[in-house]
This record gives C-alpha cells, structure tokens and sequence, in this order.
C-alpha cells in the first residue's frame, strides 16, 4: 500500500518540473473547452472542430477576424458542408447541402426555432415558429397585415415618417447611420407598422425602454450588473408593468373573439380577416361620401396576441401576457429594417457610381409617375431593388435560421441524430452560389462575396437584372415555410428612403472603411463609434421628394 508521505512527495516533484506543470495545465483547458463545447460520448464522430473556447465558443475566432464569410468559408474549405459553430453560447451544426436542407426548410423532421438564450429570456417562447397549429393562423394574419392591401394601406405612414427622419437629417447635412437606422425601425414598428396605440404611456419613455430592451438581445446571456443583459431584463419588467393597463382592453376583446371563435385558431385567424375586409369597405365608403378614411386595424400586433390565445388557455392568455405582443410586434417589425437599412446605406454610400445609376432611374420614375411615391412608383424601380438585393446578398442582416432536429438527417456522408441542432447560414450560402463561385478553394473569401477587398467587383447590383447572372442563392430572409413575412415590407422602406436620399444628396462617408472595420459583425453588423456618419451633399439638379421642403 502506498504511504500518504510518498505520495505527497511524489506529487511535489511532479509539480516542481514546470514541463509538467505546463502539460497538465493545458490538458485542463483542454477538458474545460470539450466540456463546455458539449463534444461528448457519440458526438466525436461528428464534424468538427471539437474544441472551441469555453462559454465564448467560435466568438474569439470571429473577433480575430471580424470577417463572419472568412469564418464560414475557411470551416467549409477544412470540414466540408457539415461542421459544428459555437456562437452567443450555442453550439449547432452548419450544413450547406443544399439537398439536405430541402426538408428542414419545409419543417420536414425539424422544428423552427431559436435557440439562443438571451433571445429567448427577453422574448419568450409561443410558437410561432415551432408549432404548426399557432405558426398557420398567425402567419396568415402576419401575411394580410403587411403584404398586399395591407402593405399598400402602410405607405402613407411608412413614407411620413421616413420623410420626418430624412429632413431631419437634411438640416443637419449628415447622419449617424447606425443610430438613425435604429430610430427609424423602432419609429416605423411603433408608430406604423405594428400600429400601437397608448392613452397614458408616455412614447418616448417606451421608445427608450424598448433600446434597452433590444440592447441585450443578441449577446451572452451573462446577468452581471451593468450587462446589457441584465438591463434589457430589467426593461422588460419595467415595461411588462407599465404595458398591463395599456393592454387590458384590447386583451378582454381578443379574449370575447377567442370564446366566440370556439377557441379555434384557424376560426380566430378568418373571423379577424372578415373584421379587416368591413373596415376596408367602410373607409371606401367613406372616401366616396368626401369623408376621412380610417385604415382597418389589424397590424402584427394583433396577430401575436392571436397566437398567445391559440397558444394555450391557460399557459399564454393571463394578462401579463398581453404586453409580450407588443414587445415581439415592436421588435419583429423593427429589427430587420434597423440591420437591413444601416448595411444598405453603408454600401450604397461607398460606391458613387451605384448613387449615379439609382438617381437616374429615379429621374425616369419622376417622368412616368410624377414625384410621389407611390406603390405603382416604387414597382418601377427595379436597379434600387436590384441593390438592395446586393447588399443583403453580401452582408446578410441575420445570421440565418436554427433548426431543432425531430429525426435523424443526412447530409452526404455525415448522419446529425435527433436531437442536434441544424444551422444553414446565409454567408456560407452566399459563398458557395454555384451561379457565382467558380469553385477556388485557395482563397480566404470568393471574389464575389470580398466587398473588403474587391468592392466594386463584389457590390454589383447589375447581376440581379439578368437571368443568367442572377444568384442562385438568397437566404438573407430565411427560406421555406418560414421566409420572412415581412420581406416585401423591408424591400418597400428600403426603397423609400434611398428613393428619398437619392433624389436630393450624394452620399459620402466620413469614414470609407466604417464596414471593414466593424468589431461587431453576428448577428449584426455595429460600427466603431463615431466612425459611421455619412455626409449629405445635396445635388446641383436635385429630384421633388414629397413631404421634404428644403
């Protein structure tokens, strides 16, 4: 048996060789990267890389090199079209086999869902996205509130604000992309698009909780104090309480149409529309009789509150419940238009000869149309549309779409059981077009997506307007029976502003490398501080923009 003496002698000269010492230490990291990276028992036989560091998991790597395309493709290039990514403290496997992904993009043995935790503390979980009997009605109301008619009965509201925005901007001669960006969509989610309506509550108050509460969205979910985190949690408190008396009208109403309805989502979902198309035959009749026309209320926010209902009677129709519709509408509605417009003006104010040919279409939109901007006008033009297009291909605005894997998927030669995690993601995506990539696996990043180093040849709208160079692959939005609902909306408030910007300034940047040298870059690009603002230069022969008096 072994003295206890020599045995502590023993261990003393071991840790005495700093070798040693030095080994042990790293296999600890080592076990400590493993253990946090979740790579146990069968997942070793899966595609890697199967360390990554601790809690911060693929975040280091990327802040090396603030390139998320680099990263996405350099993975791709040593593991193939499946391999593991850790991110916001989420580990899932990314997959770019196109054939594999059909039916995960159709919720064929996956589920829709996110599965990040900040994400989810802040936002909540009431599927939306992952139950089928919530996500068919809701989407139905989502689709008739900011599509067709429905978008149509939005521009007059979208426009006003942006042209508020926009003279703003014009007196001061410049804007803080970044800023504005994130103004404008909380202005246009609040005020227009998810239509909310208070009676006691301050809105700028709201507006200012809502920046918090966005704030600590996409991060780590660390609650230390003064983490944006923590704060946003506290914000949703703060709102959740000031909110409850707000929403106890509107709660009880959808509550009596729920009754009414026999508790049926999809008898809810048509009962609504049917309410929706007697407004709209009421304000016809209004503007026939010379009256002012009130347009029909049904907006995003009240389809979240029909899909609480749906949810479960007793899980999601409390009254503290309520609130969360406004704070899911509000953000649903503000942050793809906040990431999609900062990105957008960035890359469109880095190129003057795309400002040149955006003016001119805007030159022949003012002789057909006249100068408002209506929606037959902003159908006509297909070059801004075209750059829109462009700038999302390049810097997508989200970080694609997870899915939770209800039955085992194969992807080549790689078998992900249920249970895993899938992630198709847009940049890698891009990357690999079959239209654009000629195949070069020598480089960090293909030509066609290195706008750092190669902008004029990679920003090119011009290949969208042909058949033949147009790109295959655009998941900016998402993909499948989750697309974006909103994505014609996001196109219509981008081609609005620019359409406004265009017409009376050139665009420069104070900074042309404020993209390159965003330390930010998932799930959204964020520019250093102070280095985003972008000079007005109003136009020798400038273009009529209604609702803007210079």
């Amino acid at each position: 048996m072994l003295e206890p003496e020599l045995a502590v002698a023993g261990l003393r000269g071991l840790l005495s060789d700093p070798r040693i010492v030095g080994t042990l230490f790293a296999a600890l990291i080592a076990a400590l990267a493993v253990w946090a990276s979740g790579i146990v028992g069968t997942k070793l036989h899966l595609p890697g890389p199967y360390i990554t560091w601790p809690f911060l998991g693929d975040a280091v790597e990327l802040g090396i090199t603030s390139d998320l395309s680099r990263l996405m493709f350099s993975r791709f290039k040593k593991y193939g079209r499946v391999f593991r990514l850790n991110l916001l403290g989420h580990t899932a496997f990314v997959v770019s086999d196109e054939a594999a992904l059909r039916g995960v993009l159709s919720d064929d043995g996956a589920i829709a869902t996110i599965p990040f935790r900040a994400f989810s503390d802040l936002m909540g979980e009431y599927g939306t996205q992952s139950v089928k009997e919530i996500h068919g009605p809701w989407r139905k109301l989502i689709m008739a509130a900011v599509n067709g008619r429905g978008l149509s009965e939005l521009v007059p509201g979208v426009a006003g604000v942006m042209a508020r925005h926009v003279a703003g901007w014009a007196q001061a001669g410049r804007v803080e992309l970044f800023q504005a960006s994130h103004a404008m969509g909380l202005d246009l989610s609040t005020d227009v698009i998810a239509n909310v309506h208070f009676t006691a509550l301050d809105r700028g108050w709201f507006k200012q909780q809502m920046r918090t509460f966005t704030a600590g969205m996409w991060g780590l979910p660390v609650r230390l104090p003064g983490s944006d985190y923590s704060a946003a949690l506290a914000a949703k408190e703060r709102l959740i309480a000031a909110l409850m008396p707000e929403m106890r009208d509107a709660h009880a109403a959808m509550l009596k149409r729920w009754e009414a309805a026999g508790r049926s989502g999809p008898a809810l979902a048509a009962a609504l529309l049917e309410e929706q198309e007697r407004q709209r035959e009421a304000a016809r009749e209004a503007e026939a009789r010379g009256q002012k026309a009130t347009p029909p209320d049904l907006s995003i926010k009240e389809a979240m509150l029909t899909a609480y209902f749906i949810g479960g009677w007793v899980r999601h129709t409390a009254l503290r419940d309520a609130p969360m519709t406004i704070l899911n509408a509000v953000v649903a509605a503000a942050d793809t238009t906040r990431f999609s417009l900062f990105t957008f003006w960035a890359m469109v104010a880095m190129s003057t000869r795309v400002q040149e040919e955006i003016f001119g279409e805007q030159q022949r939109v003012v002789a057909a149309h006249g100068p408002e901007l209506t929606p037959a006008a902003l159908s006509s033009m297909p070059y801004l549309e075209a750059c829109f297009k462009e700038a999302m291909r390049l810097l997508p605005t989200g970080g694609g779409a997870v899915r939770h894997l209800t039955k085992e998927l194969k992807a080549g030669s790689v078998t992900l059981p249920a249970g895993e995690w899938v992630w198709y993601h847009p940049h890698l995506m891009h990357c690999i077009d079959p239209v654009l990539w000629d195949g070069d696996t020598s480089v960090d990043v293909p030509a066609h997506m290195d706008w750092r180093n190669n902008f004029e040849g990679a920003f090119r709208p011009e290949r969208w307007l042909s058949e033949e160079t147009k790109p295959k692959y655009y998941f900016t939005f998402g993909s499948g029976v989750h697309l974006c609902a909103g994505v014609n909306l996001v196109y219509l408030e981008a081609k609005l502003v620019m359409a406004m910007l265009v017409r009376r300034f050139r665009l420069r940047l104070s900074a042309p490398d404020m993209l390159a040298r965003c330390t930010r870059v998932f799930p959204f690009m964020q520019p250093v501080p102070g280095t985003d603002k972008v000079e007005l230069l109003p136009r020798e022969q400038p273009l009529p923009v209604p609702g803007i008096d210079l």
